[in-house]
C-alpha cells in the first residue's frame, strides 16, 4: 500500500509540472510570469529533477513564452533538482513551496546550477498551489515602554568623580548620575523602535534597476563596453539622486538606510534572489516577519528579481569560472560559507578623512590625480570617485533642502512647534556644509559620518561596514565645543547635548535590518547588520586614548541597548586604568552582553607580527565580530568565509563521505576500523580532509573577488580607504594600503573534543573500538548510553589540561601555515581566527553526531569556547583560552562567557570580581572577552514571554542579537552554554 501511494505521488509530481506549463501558457496573469512584453522579459530555463538513485527523471523547459515537461534527462540544464529518494519526493510534493529550500538543509534535496533559476521556479510553483499572502501581523505593535514593567532591564551605575585617563572635560567620567529618563526624546524614539515591524524596502534595487535598463549593463546602449568602475559610480550616482531624503519625525540625524521607517534593503546583484519563494509569505512568516505590499511584491517580482538573475554576484562567478566545484560544495551549506556572495564588506571606511578635510578636497584630489594617471584603469577609477562623491554630495543637499521644506511648514509661534523649527534649520545648515566640508562640532561630525555611512550602504550590501574608533574621530571636536563653554552650566548642558547626539546616531544605525530569506532564519536567524564602533586603547603613539567620547558613547550605548552598534572596547594592561576597565564591566552587566573587550596589547602584537608597522597596528579597529581593521587603510574583509571545522573531521571517519550530506565529498583517506595502527594516522587523515576543504574555500573566494572586480567595483568605499587615491585602484582590486582576508574556522572545539576521545579510548585505554563509535555515532548514541558514559570521563578542552591544549596549539598551527602562505585575489594573505558568528548553529544542523558525544543537529560550541561541562572552574576555562597562541589567530578568537552576578553580592562586589577575571584573563595573555550576563532561567521565561522581553540582547559569537528574535535552536544552545556565578 505504501509503494503504491509513493508512485501515486510521484505521478502527482509529474502531472503538477504539465499543469503548471498549461497555466504558465493560457492564464494571461501568469503567462506575464515567463513572456512579459511590458518588460520585455521572457523567460527561458532548462530544469532537470531527478531521484539521486535515478529512479525518477523528470524535466521541465521553458522556451521563449512555451513550456513543456516530460520523462526523460536533458542536455544542459540551468538548474538541477535531485531528491533524495522516491519516498523523499513523495513526502515533500505538496508541500507549501516557499518552504523548499529548507530541504537542502535536511538534505532530503539537494539543487546545483544557477540558484535563482531554483527561487524562481519556487515561486511559480506556488501559483500552482495556490498560496495567498495570508493575514499579516500589524505593522506597528502597541507602544509600551521597554524599560519599564516588572520584567524590565535593570541598571545600576556608580559614579567617578574624579578624571580618569586622558578625560579632560567630564567631572564623573561614569555619567553615573545620567539615565534613559533625563531623555525623553531618546526613550520616545527606543520605544518606538521596538515596536516597529521591519519591511522590505525596494527602493533601491527599483532605481538600480531603472538606471541599468535604460543605460544598458553589459554593454552601453551605444554597443561600446563598460567600464566596471564607471559604470558602477553612474548607476550609483543615480540612485543616490533619486533616492527619498528621508528626516524622520523627531530624530536629530538626517537620512535613511532605506524608504521605510525601520527597513530592509534589497541587493539584487547579491542574494537578493533568494527571497523570491516568500513573496506572498514572508510578512507572515513565524519567525521575523517583514511587511512587503502586494504592488512592491509585483514589482519585485515582474520588473526587478528576472534582471538580476544572470547578473548577480553568485551566477557570474559560476558562469566566468565553469561552475567550480568548490562553488557547488558552497552551496551545500555544510562544509563553509563564502561571504561575497551578498557582500564585500568588513572592513572600517577613512571617517577621520571625511571629517578632518571634507569630500570636496577628496573630490579635488581625485581630480588631480586623474590629470597625472599613466593608464587608462587609472583614469577610469579616478574619474568614478570623481562621480559618485557628487552622488554622495547630492544626496546631502536633497537632505538639507528637505529639513528646509518641513520647517516651512511648522509655526515659529506655536510653542509646540518652535523647537523642532530650530531643530530642523541646523540640520539644514550642518547638511549644506558636510560632509562636503570639514566638521567642526561634534553635531557636524555625526551628520557627516552618517550621510557617508548611508550612501556606502547605497553602495554595497551592508554586512559589517564599520564605524571605527568613533571616541578619537570625536574627541577633538567635543573639546573644540567644550573650550566655549566656560562655565559649569553649559559643560553640563554639552555634555548632555553629546550623549543625546551619540545616542541620535545610534538610533539612526537601528533603521534597518539585514535581508534574511526563511532558511537563514533557521541558520543564523537574529544577526544584525554589526555596525561595530570602537572605543578606548592606546593611540598612534602608545599613549592612553581612553578620552571624555569613550565615557559618552558607553553611556550612551548602555542607555539604548541595542544590538546595534556593536560595541567593541579596546583595554589595554598598564596604560588604560582600571576605573576604565571597570566601567566595561558595569556596562557589560547593565547591557547584559555588551560591549566585547579587546586586549588592546596582544591585538597590537598580534598585528605587528603580520607585518603590520607598530605606528598603524595601534590604530585598529574591530569590524563585524571581533577582527581587527587598521582603521581607513586596511580592506581586510575579514569574514570572508566560515570554515566547518567539524565536517572533515566526520569525513575522516568516513573515508571522505560526509554522512548526513550522503555524499563522497573528501579525499579517500582510509577505513577507520584497519587503516589507522596510531591516533597520529587519524590525525594525519583529519588534516588531509580539513586540507582540501581549505583550499577549496581560497579558490572560490578568490574567484568571486574577481567577480566583484570585473562586476562591481566600490568607488566610494574606495575614496574613503586609504592607499586607494595614491595607487588608482580600487579596493576590490588591491587599492587600499593593507590587503588581507579573514577566515573564521568555525567549532574547534567540537574537534578537540573529539579527538581527545577518539585519542584516549580508542587508542590509549582501547575500551572503544571504531566499529562501536561508528555504530553510535550513526544512531546519534540510542542504545548506547555505555559510550557515552565512557566519553564522560575523557579530559576537555577548556579543563586546563596540557593534552587538549596541545591538540589546540597543533590544529592552530596547521591551519594557520597553510592561510598565512595563500595569496588572495588581491596580492595579500589570509589570516585565520576563531569565531563563528551564529554558524555554531547552522552548521551544528547539518552534522551527525561526534565522538565528543554531542548529537546530531545539536548547536556546536561557539567561538573559541569550551564546551558546557568542560570543568565547573571557570578559571579553568580561563587558563585554557589564554593559553593558546595568539600569532596563531590574528583573525581574532570569541571566548563567550556566561557569568551571571551573585543575588546575595552588591553591584560593587561584583564589579570587583567581574574585573579581576577580566584582569587575570588579559594579564595571562587572551586576545578577547564576551559576556553574556544572563542567567539560563531569564532566557527561558524570555522564551515562555517573549513580549516581556523584547529588549533583551544577548552575545551569539561575536554579535548581539534580540533573544526573542533567535530560531529555537540558537536560543536553545545559548541556554545550554555553561553558567558561572560571578563570585
Amino acid at each position: 500500500m505504501e509503494r503504491f501511494r509513493i508512485e501515486m505521488s510521484v505521478l502527482a509530481f509529474k502531472l503538477s509540472l504539465k499543469a503548471l506549463a498549461i497555466i504558465l501558457m493560457v492564464v494571461p496573469r501568469f503567462r506575464r510570469e515567463i513572456y512579459n512584453p511590458q518588460t520585455g522579459y521572457i523567460f527561458n530555463a532548462r530544469y532537470q529533477f531527478a531521484t539521486r538513485d535515478g529512479a525518477v527523471k523528470v524535466y521541465m523547459i521553458f522556451d521563449n513564452g512555451r513550456v513543456r515537461s516530460g520523462s526523460g534527462v536533458i542536455d544542459k540544464p540551468d538548474a538541477i533538482i535531485a531528491y533524495r529518494d522516491k519516498p523523499t519526493l513523495a513526502r515533500l510534493f505538496g508541500k507549501d513551496p516557499s518552504e523548499s529550500t529548507d530541504y537542502l538543509l535536511t538534505n532530503e534535496m539537494s539543487s546545483s546550477g544557477n540558484m535563482a533559476y531554483l527561487t524562481k521556479f519556487t515561486y511559480l510553483t506556488t501559483l500552482l498551489s495556490g498560496v495567498k499572502r495570508r493575514e499579516q501581523p500589524p505593522s506597528l505593535r502597541p507602544l509600551v515602554d521597554i524599560d519599564q514593567g516588572a520584567k524590565r532591564r535593570k541598571l545600576v551605575n556608580e559614579t567617578l568623580d574624579r578624571k580618569v585617563d586622558q578625560v579632560q572635560v567630564l567631572d564623573d567620567p561614569y555619567l553615573g548620575r545620567s539615565s534613559l529618563d533625563d531623555f525623553p526624546r531618546l526613550r520616545r524614539l527606543k520605544n518606538r523602535r521596538f515596536a516597529v515591524k521591519p519591511a522590505l524596502c525596494i527602493e533601491r534595487a527599483h532605481l538600480l534597476t531603472r538606471f541599468h535598463r535604460e543605460n544598458g549593463f553589459e554593454h552601453t546602449r551605444w554597443g561600446t563596453p563598460f567600464d566596471p568602475n564607471l559604470r558602477q559610480a553612474h548607476a550609483m550616482r543615480y540612485v543616490m539622486e533619486h533616492k527619498h531624503p528621508i528626516i524622520q519625525e523627531d530624530h536629530l540625524i538626517a537620512g535613511s538606510t532605506t524608504s521605510k521607517e525601520v527597513g530592509i534593503p534589497i541587493y539584487p546583484e547579491f542574494i537578493g534572489t533568494l527571497i523570491w519563494p516568500e513573496l506572498h509569505s514572508i510578512g507572515s512568516r513565524e519567525l521575523n516577519p517583514n511587511d512587503l505590499t502586494p504592488r512592491e511584491a509585483e514589482i519585485l517580482n515582474l520588473e526587478i528579481l528576472p534582471y538580476w538573475m544572470e547578473r548577480n554576484i553568485r551566477e557570474y562567478t559560476r558562469r566566468r569560472f565553469g561552475n567550480p566545484l568548490s562553488q557547488q560544495l558552497e552551496e551545500r551549506f555544510v562544509l563553509y560559507f563564502m561571504m561575497k556572495n551578498n557582500a564585500i564588506s568588513h572592513t572600517v571606511p577613512d571617517f577621520r578623512t571625511v571629517l578632518e578635510e571634507g569630500l570636496d578636497a577628496v573630490s579635488l584630489r581625485a581630480t588631480e590625480q586623474e590629470a597625472r594617471a599613466e593608464t587608462k584603469e587609472q583614469k577610469h577609477f579616478y574619474r568614478a570617485v570623481q562621480v559618485i562623491l557628487d552622488g554622495v554630495l547630492t544626496y546631502a543637499r536633497h537632505l538639507s533642502d528637505e529639513a528646509a521644506l518641513q520647517a516651512t511648514s511648522l509655526d515659529p509661534d506655536d510653542p509646540a512647534q518652535a523647537g523642532r523649527l530650530a531643530e530642523l534649520e541646523e540640520i539644514a545648515r550642518i547638511c549644506a556644509k558636510v560632509p562636503a566640508r570639514p566638521a567642526e562640532s561634534v553635531y557636524e561630525g555625526l551628520m557627516s559620518i552618517w550621510i557617508c555611512f548611508t550612501c556606502l550602504q547605497i553602495e554595497n550590501a551592508n554586512s559589517a561596514l564599520s564605524i571605527g574608533r568613533l571616541d578619537q574621530l570625536l574627541q577633538p571636536l567635543f573639546l573644540k565645543e567644550a573650550a566655549q563653554a566656560r562655565s559649569p552650566r553649559r559643560r553640563e548642558a554639552l555634555v548632555k547635548r553629546t550623549i543625546e547626539l551619540v545616542a541620535s546616531l545610534f538610533l539612526r544605525f537601528n533603521d534597518h535590518d539585514p535581508l534574511v530569506p526563511s532558511v537563514g532564519n533557521k541558520l543564523f536567524g537574529g544577526t544584525s547588520s554589526d555596525d561595530t564602533v570602537t572605543v578606548g586603547g592606546v593611540d598612534q603613539d602608545g599613549n592612553n586614548a581612553v578620552n571624555d567620547m569613550t565615557y559618552i558613547i558607553l553611556k550612551a550605548a548602555e542607555m539604548l541597548c541595542f544590538q546595534d552598534p556593536n560595541m567593541n572596547a579596546k583595554y589595554y594592561p598598564g596604560v588604560n586604568s582600571a576605573a576604565y576597565l571597570r566601567r566595561l564591566c558595569e556596562v557589560n552587566i547593565n547591557m547584559a552582553a555588551s560591549p566585547i573587550i579587546q586586549n588592546d596589547k596582544a591585538m597590537i602584537e598580534v598585528l605587528v607580527n603580520e607585518g603590520i608597522p607598530l605606528e598603524d597596528a595601534r590604530d585598529w579597529s574591530a569590524t563585524g565580530c571581533v577582527e581587527p581593521s587598521i582603521s581607513g587603510r586596511h580592506y581586510g574583509h575579514t569574514n570572508c568565509m566560515m570554515l566547518n571545522m567539524v565536517a572533515p573531521l566526520e569525513m575522516a571517519l568516513n573515508n571522505g563521505v560526509h554522512p548526513v550530506m550522503g555524499d563522497k565529498i573528501g579525499p579517500a583517506t582510509g577505513d577507520v576500523r584497519t587503516d589507522f595502527p596510531t591516533f597520529e594516522d587519524f590525525l594525519k587523515a583529519y588534516k588531509a580532509q580539513i586540507l582540501y576543504l581549505m583550499e577549496l574555500s581560497v579558490e572560490i573566494n578568490n574567484y568571486m573577488g574577481i567577480a566583484h572586480q570585473e562586476l562591481h567595483p566600490t568607488p566610494l568605499l574606495s575614496a574613503m580607504m586609504g592607499g586607494c587615491l595614491e595607487t588608482g585602484r580600487d579596493i576590490i582590486c588591491g587599492g587600499a594600503k593593507y590587503n588581507t582576508s579573514g577566515v573564521a574556522m568555525v567549532s574547534i572545539t567540537d574537534v578537540i573534543d573529539s579527538l581527545m576521545v577518539i585519542k584516549k579510548l580508542v587508542y590509549e585505554k582501547r575500551t572503544l573500538d571504531y566499529g562501536t563509535l561508528l555504530k553510535a555515532l550513526a544512531n546519534d548514541f540510542e542504545g548506547y548510553d555505555h559510550v557515552q558514559k565512557m566519553i564522560a570521563k575523557v579530559p576537555r578542552f577548556g579543563s586546563d589540561d596540557e593534552e587538549s591544549r596541545a591538540i589546540a596549539r597543533d590544529l592552530m598551527e596547521f591551519c594557520y601555515e597553510y592561510y598565512i602562505h595563500q595569496e588572495n585575489y588581491r596580492g595579500g594573505k589570509y589570516l585565520p581566527g576563531y569565531w563563528s558568528n551564529s554558524y555554531h548553529v547552522g552548521f551544528g544542523m547539518l552534522s551527525g553526531a561526534l565522538p565528543s558525544g554531542r548529537k546530531k543537529g545539536k548547536a556546536f560550541t561557539p567561538g573559541l569556547t569550551p564546551a558546557p561541562g568542560s570543568s565547573d572552574n571557570f578559571l579553568d576555562n580561563i587558563h585554557t583560552v589564554a593559553g593558546l597562541d595568539n600569532f596563531k589567530m590574528p583573525n581574532n578568537l570569541s571566548f563567550n562567557v556566561k557569568l551571571v552576578p551573585h543575588p546575595a553580592d552588591s553591584h560593587a562586589r561584583t564589579l570587583d570580581i567581574f574585573s579581576g577575571y577580566v584582569q587575570s584573563y588579559f594579564d595571562l595573555g587572551g586576545m578577547q572577552w564576551q559576556c553574556n550576563v544572563i542567567s539560563s532561567e531569564t532566557m527561558r521565561a524570555a522564551m515562555a514571554n517573549p513580549d516581556d522581553y523584547r529588549w533583551l540582547i544577548v552575545r551569539i559569537s561575536g554579535y548581539n542579537a534580540y533573544f526573542v528574535k533567535l530560531n529555537r535552536n540558537m536560543q536553545e544552545e545559548l541556554i545550554e552554554r555553561a553558567e558561572f556565578a560571578c563570585r
